[in-house]
C-alpha cells in the first residue's frame, strides 16, 4: 500500500468513525428515554383486558423501547419500586397499584413530570463494606432531599431481591429508607467485571467489562443522572456521549494511580526487565485512557485528601472535586459509648476490614506473635478480634489460611485470636465498645472508615502511617477548641511502618515504629492516659465524619445537579 493511500485510509476510517458517533450521540439519547408510538392505548387494551381480575399480571414486550417504558412506568407509578426488573426481566409488566388505578396511570404515560431519576451504579450493593454505607447514605439523602427523587439502584446481586438488600442495609447500617422510591435494577453481567473473569490484562479486561455493564443498565433504564460510588470510569464516555446522562462520581480510590506507576519502576532490574517495561507501559497508556474519562464528569467527589491529590493530578480538566468524607454514623457510635464505662474496657484490639489480603491481616498476627515471645509481661498482651466481611468463596478460603498461620504456622494461643466473619452491627458495636485498641494495617489505604468508627467508639486507632488514617482521620485535636491541632500532645492515636511497605525506605523509620513495637509500647498506657486519648479521638470523629455532615456536603451536590438540569433544559 502506498502512502497517500494508507493516509487516506487512516483519515477515511476517522472520519466515518467520528460520523458514527455523532449519529449514534443523537439516535440513542431519544431511543432511551422516548415512548413508543401508542403506548398508551396498549397499555390501556391490556388493563382493560384484566380489569375483571386485577391478580392477573398484564406483563408487556416493547422490544428495544422497554427500557424507555420502563421509565415512563416508574415516573408514573404511586410505587415506583414495583418497576424492578428482577422476575420479568427486560419485559415491563403494569403494579397492581397501577393497575387498580388505571386511567390515572394510563393519562401520565408520557406526560412530563416533576420526578427525577438518580441512577447509582454500584454492581456491589449488598457487600456490606464502607463504600455500600457511602452508597446508601448517599441514597437516604438524596430520598430525603425532595420528593420527586426516585433511586435506582444497578446491582449484581442477583442471588437477592430488593426487599433483602434493603433489610440487611438496615441491619448493618441503620439506615431506614423510604423503599417504594428505590428500584433495583439486577443486571446479569457482574462477572465481567471480577477479576476472576480476566486472569491476564485484568485492568483492560474489568474495564471493557464495566463498559458492557453500564450498557446492560442503560437499555434497561436510563436515569436522569448517572452516580458512580463504585469506581467505573471507564463507562463515562458512553454515558456521556450516547445517553447525554451528567455524570456524578464519589471516588473512594484511583483505578490507577502514579503510586502503582512509581512502585513498578522503583522495582529491582525495572529497566533490564522487558516483562516490567512492557507492564509499564501497558498501565501508561490505561493511565491515559484513565485521563480521557475524567473529561465527561461533571461533578467528582472524592473520600480523603490523598484520593483527591490523585484525582485532581489525573483528572485536571475536571474543575468540580470535591472532598466529602464517608458518613461513618458517628453520632450514634458516640452516643453508645457515652453509655458504658472505659474503665471496664477489656485488654482487646479489634480488626474491622473486609477478608481480603490487601488488608494485611497477617502483617498484624506476625506482629502480635513476634510481640507475644518478646514481652515478658503476659499479663498486658492483649486479645485481638478480627471483623469482617466475606463476599464469596475466595475470601471464606482466606479466613481459612489466616486461622491456619495464625494458630499452626504462628502458634498464637487460640485465647488471644478469634475470627468473626459477617458479623452483626449490634454484635460489632458490643464488642467495639468493650475493647481499647482498633488496628488498621492496610498500605495507603485510601480513607478508612473503620478507624473513624474505632475513634467513635472510644478506642485508640494503631494505624499504618499512611493516606487516610495520617493525613484525615487520626490526627491532633485540640480538645478546648474542638479543631484539629498540631501539636502532638494533643495525639488521637499512634501509627507504624512495616519494612514490607512499597515505600519503607522512602519514610524516616525514626519517626514511626514496627506495629510489634507499638503493640508493646500501647499496653504500658495507664487508664487516665487512654481515656484522655480516647475523648479527643471521640471528639475529632464526630466533628469530622457524622453522617449530618456527609448529609451536608451531599445536598451540595445535590444543588449543583439541579442546576446543572436547569441549565441543560431551559
Amino acid at each position: 500500500m502506498k502512502l497517500a493511500d494508507f493516509v487516506t485510509y487512516v483519515f477515511g476510517s476517522l472520519l466515518a468513525g467520528l460520523v458514527t458517533l455523532k449519529v449514534l450521540s443523537s439516535f440513542i439519547p431519544s431511543l432511551l428515554v422516548t415512548l413508543p408510538a401508542k403506548v398508551r392505548l396498549r397499555v390501556n387494551n391490556s388493563l382493560l383486558k384484566c380489569s375483571n381480575n386485577l391478580n392477573r399480571i398484564p406483563v408487556l414486550d416493547f422490544g428495544w423501547k422497554n427500557s424507555s417504558v420502563r421509565r415512563a412506568f416508574i415516573l408514573a407509578s404511586e410505587r415506583p419500586s414495583d418497576y424492578t426488573n428482577k422476575i420479568y426481566g427486560d419485559r415491563v409488566h403494569i403494579a397492581y397499584n397501577d393497575r387498580i388505578k388505571r386511567e390515572s396511570f394510563v393519562n401520565k404515560l408520557g406526560f412530563d413530570s416533576k420526578r427525577k431519576l438518580l441512577g447509582f451504579f454500584h454492581p456491589y450493593c449488598n457487600a456490606g463494606g464502607g463504600g455500600e454505607k457511602v452508597l446508601w447514605k448517599a441514597v437516604e439523602t438524596s430520598l430525603n432531599q425532595d420528593k420527586n427523587n426516585i433511586c435506582v439502584i444497578y446491582t449484581g446481586d442477583t442471588d437477592v431481591n430488593g426487599s433483602d438488600i434493603l433489610n440487611s442495609v438496615r441491619r448493618r447500617f441503620e439506615y431506614d429508607l423510604d423503599s417504594d422510591r428505590i428500584v433495583f435494577i439486577f443486571l446479569q453481567k457482574r462477572r465481567l467485571v471480577e477479576s476472576k473473569s480476566w486472569p491476564k490484562f485484568t485492568l483492560l479486561g474489568q474495564a471493557y467489562g464495566s463498559i458492557i455493564l453500564s450498557i446492560e443498565a442503560l437499555t434497561t433504564l436510563a436515569p436522569d443522572y448517572w452516580i458512580d460510588t463504585m469506581g467505573y470510569p471507564f463507562a463515562y464516555p458512553f454515558v456521556s456521549l450516547f445517553a447525554r446522562i451528567p455524570i456524578v462520581t464519589y471516588t473512594h480510590y484511583p483505578v490507577i494511580s502514579t503510586d502503582m506507576l512509581q512502585k513498578l519502576k522503583t522495582m529491582p532490574g525495572f529497566h533490564t526487565n522487558f516483562k516490567l517495561i512492557g507492564k509499564y507501559v501497558y498501565w501508561k497508556i490505561f493511565m491515559l485512557a484513565y485521563k480521557f474519562s475524567g473529561l465527561f464528569v461533571e461533578i467528582a467527589s472524592t473520600n480523603s485528601t490523598w484520593t483527591y491529590n490523585h484525582i485532581k493530578s489525573i483528572w485536571s480538566s475536571t474543575k468540580n472535586i470535591h472532598i466529602i468524607y464517608p458518613p461513618c454514623s458517628t453520632e450514634s457510635l458516640i452516643e453508645g459509648c457515652d453509655k458504658s464505662d472505659p474503665v471496664k474496657r477489656l485488654n482487646q484490639a479489634v480488626v474491622i476490614a473486609q477478608f481480603r489480603p490487601e488488608k494485611r491481616h497477617e502483617l498484624i498476627l506476625s506482629s502480635f506473635s513476634s510481640f507475644i515471645d518478646a514481652t515478658t509481661k503476659k499479663d498486658l498482651i492483649p486479645k485481638i478480634i478480627f471483623i469482617g466481611s466475606t463476599r464469596n468463596v475466595e475470601d471464606r478460603e482466606y479466613v481459612e489460611t489466616l486461622k491456619k498461620y495464625a494458630f499452626e504456622a504462628l502458634k498464637i494461643p487460640t485465647h488471644l485470636v478469634d475470627f468473626k466473619t459477617d458479623c452483626k452491627y449490634d454484635d460489632m458495636k458490643s464488642i467495639l465498645y468493650s475493647s481499647w485498641f482498633g488496628i488498621n494495617a492496610m498500605w495507603n489505604e485510601h480513607f478508612g472508615i473503620a478507624v473513624v468508627e474505632y475513634m467513635a467508639s472510644g478506642l485508640i486507632p494503631l494505624c499504618h502511617a499512611s493516606a487516610g488514617p495520617l493525613y484525615d482521620i487520626v490526627v491532633p485535636w485540640d480538645s478546648k477548641k474542638n479543631e484539629q491541632s498540631t501539636d502532638k500532645a494533643n495525639e488521637t492515636g499512634f501509627f507504624f511502618i512495616d519494612e514490607t511497605d512499597p515505600d519503607f525506605l522512602a519514610k524516616d523509620s525514626s519517626k514511626y515504629s514496627s506495629l510489634r513495637t507499638l503493640f508493646a509500647q500501647v499496653s504500658k498506657l495507664n487508664t487516665v492516659q487512654r481515656i484522655d486519648i480516647s475523648n479527643r479521638a471521640k471528639m475529632c470523629s464526630l466533628s469530622k465524619f457524622s453522617d449530618s455532615e456527609f448529609e451536608r456536603s451531599w445536598n451540595e451536590v445535590l444543588e449543583e445537579l439541579n442546576l446543572t438540569h436547569n441549565r441543560m433544559f431551559s
